[in-house]
């Protein structure tokens, strides 16, 4: 499941720009949700989701999506819209990470713990288990690397008592042990890109973008200029720009 920790506001958006997103069963299901938590029934929410999901693909048949909106609903009754205001790391656990060495293992076990500390919210019994397929685990890390080092990293992080893992062969979760108490260095917000945001707060040259949030690298740091917008805004800035530009030149002629 794609992390959100305010689900109402993510759905908001996606309804404000007509957005089925890359899971579109999750997002119909937050969709709905968010009406509901908004006063509609189950039945008007129902309704609101062929509307939406017309929006977002005109060409969309509403027969054939019938099942997965009547189950979006379904499920959308069943669970209470996430709303955390941010995931808190330690000063504790940091130097835990800081230890560790390398930067790619430093950057998994940083986004195990953040993980751990958000399903820890949401399934409060879930004693900082990760459930996470190990594909999203590593997008999230922003690590690029074989299985096979992809494993002993894990195998490494349990060598050091900071993982556990499940006991079933068939199950992959993992169970994240260095969860402290203490002071709060660090509040992640957002859940794109922690590996990134774990070396932004060690001074590596990254930044948040003041359009998405997203944080991403800086393209040139030998610029003195500080870099605003990550690429793909600065692109659909620079072009809106273009767009007004011409529009303002029309209307003076």
């Amino acid at each position: 499941m794609t992390v959100v920790l305010k689900e109402n506001e993510w759905a908001h958006d996606m309804i404000q720009s007509n957005d089925l997103g890359k899971k579109p069963s999750e997002t119909l299901r937050r969709v709905a949700r968010y009406y509901l938590d908004n006063g509609c029934s189950p039945v008007d929410t129902r309704k609101r989701l062929d509307s939406f999901l017309i929006r977002c693909e005109p060409t969309s048949s509403l027969p054939k999506w019938s099942d997965a909106l009547d189950y979006a609903v379904s499920r959308a009754v069943k669970y209470e819209s996430i709303n955390i205001d941010s995931i808190d790391i330690t000063d504790a656990e940091m130097r835990r990470i800081d230890a560790l060495d390398g930067k790619q293992i430093k950057r998994l076990a940083f986004t195990l713990l953040c993980l751990a500390k958000y399903w820890k919210i949401v399934i409060p019994d879930g004693d900082y288990w990760v459930n996470n397929k190990d594909t999203e685990i590593m997008a999230l890390a922003n690590i690029n690397t074989s299985i096979k080092r992809q494993g002993l990293m894990y195998w490494t992080l349990r060598e050091a008592g900071m993982v556990q893992f499940s006991k079933k062969v068939d199950n992959t979760n993992v169970k994240v042990c260095f969860v402290e108490d203490g002071e709060a260095i660090l509040h992640i917000t957002d859940f794109r890109n922690l590996g990134y945001q774990y070396l932004m707060y060690h001074g590596e040259p990254y930044f948040e973008c003041a359009n998405c949030g997203i944080t991403t690298k800086i393209s040139n740091p030998d610029n003195k200029r500080r870099q605003k917008y990550c690429n793909e805004c600065a692109a659909k800035i620079h072009l809106q720009q273009r767009v007004a530009s011409v529009m303002r030149h029309r209307n003076a002629v």
